[in-house]
Formats: structure tokens, sequence, C-alpha cells
């Protein structure tokens, strides 16, 4: 998991009352379901410590993808309601989805994508160090990083499985990479036709070792395959 002890993470926006992230931030570790009072969505956020800057708002509901998996993270993705609409502006815009007819295509390998998030950005820091040193599992700043898509043979994290639900993104060299505090952030691609940004992927695991390691890539949710998911809770 890349979303730290104190739940703060990442999500995007795909219209005036929806937001999209990865089903592990919300799943409660005692319950089937994390209760909608314990969180808030900050639309428009730069630097955290000036959250009155942000729009904000509660939850009306949120929605866990059926088959999400919490031993291998299969199927992570969530859709969160907004209680109340947001108005759009040059601070707060929505992020296009993959459209039905590209489902289960993905992004390409070699492919360059843009991913943002609030994360702890000390790459020679574990996950294990942070969570038992008590120190500070996030970025005041928002921070992003652009990553290419790595092949499907040479996808993997460790020792650990990568499904088709999944694509893996980083640098063979490391240096680059999410870590914790990123989880549920939006891998997006411009479209070439339309150069619109289109949400490919959501941060959602790695790897025990630490951010940015070499031969070691970020996983991400493949978002291509739940369009259709998507488009039916959407429209419910």
């Amino acid at each position: 998991s890349r979303v730290p002890m104190d739940k703060w993470f990442s999500g995007a926006l795909i219209s005036d009352s929806w937001v999209l992230t990865a089903a592990h931030n919300l799943r409660s570790q005692r319950r089937d379901n994390t209760v909608i009072e314990h969180v808030t969505v900050y639309l428009g956020l730069h630097n955290v410590q000036s959250k009155t800057d942000a729009v904000n708002r509660t939850l009306e509901k949120i929605i866990l993808h059926e088959m999400f998996d919490p031993e291998s993270y299969n199927n992570d993705i969530a859709l969160i309601k907004l209680k109340e609409k947001v108005t759009m502006h040059q601070y707060v815009m929505p992020v296009c989805l993959p459209h039905l007819e590209h489902e289960l295509e993905g992004p390409q390998p070699n492919t360059l994508g843009l991913v943002a998030g609030w994360g702890i950005t000390n790459p020679n820091t574990t996950v294990d160090e942070v969570l038992s040193s008590g120190m500070r599992t996030h970025s005041d700043v928002l921070q992003y990083v652009k990553l290419p898509v790595v092949l499907s043979y040479e996808s993997r994290s460790g020792n650990y499985s990568v499904t088709e639900n999944m694509f893996c993104a980083g640098y063979y060299e490391g240096g680059k990479d999410t870590c914790l505090g990123d989880s549920g952030g939006a891998y997006i691609i411009q479209d070439a036709n339309t150069m619109h940004w289109v949400v490919q992927g959501l941060v959602s695991w790695a790897g025990p070792e630490e951010c940015g390691s070499k031969q070691v890539y970020g996983v991400y949710t493949k978002v291509a395959n739940f369009v259709k998911w998507l488009d039916d809770k959407l429209k419910s």
C-alpha cells in the first residue's frame, strides 16, 4: 500500500460529483467499508498547510469494487460521490476516463505518464522505517513525476504478483517513483488526438523496497479494464 497510517491519500475528479481513487484507501481494517463521515475531500489543494485555499466536500457515498482483494490488491478501484457538486475553475477540473471502445487496452509500453501526490520524497527511506519512526508521511506541497509504462514481461514489483488489472511504471535504474502517501493518485496520459488528459492508472502498491529502487516498479490499477464497471456505477 502507498497510503500512510493517517489515511492521507489522493484521487481524481472525474465529474462535478464523482472522485475516482483506489479501493484500499477506503477499506477499513475493522469493517467492510469506511464510515463516510471520516473522509473529507479537498479539491484544488496545493499546500496541505493551507487547506482553507481549497474547496472541501463531504461524502454522500463510497463504492468499492465488489471484487477488490485486500491481499493481492486486484481490482483496486473505488468511486466517491460528493454530497455537494463542485464548480469547475482554473484549479478544479476533471480528468477524462478511457473510452468504452478502448476497454481492456490500457496504456502502451514506454508511454510517458504523469502522476501527482503528497507522498514522502526521501528516496533513502523505506515504508517500514516511516511507519516505525513516526516521521511525517506526506509532503506539504503537491509533487509530480513523469514515469514510463513498463513492458508487461518486465512488469513486476519485488516478488509480488502483478495481475492483468494492473500495470507497472517507472525506470529500470530507479530514482523516480511514487511513494507512501500517493495512493489513489491518477496516472494520466495526454491523448494525442484530443489533447485531453486521460486517467489510465491509479497508484496502488509496490514491494517493500525503498521507493525508487532499481528494477522495482510502482504498480497501478489499470483503469481501462474497469470502464464498463465505472459506466454502470456512474449511471446508477
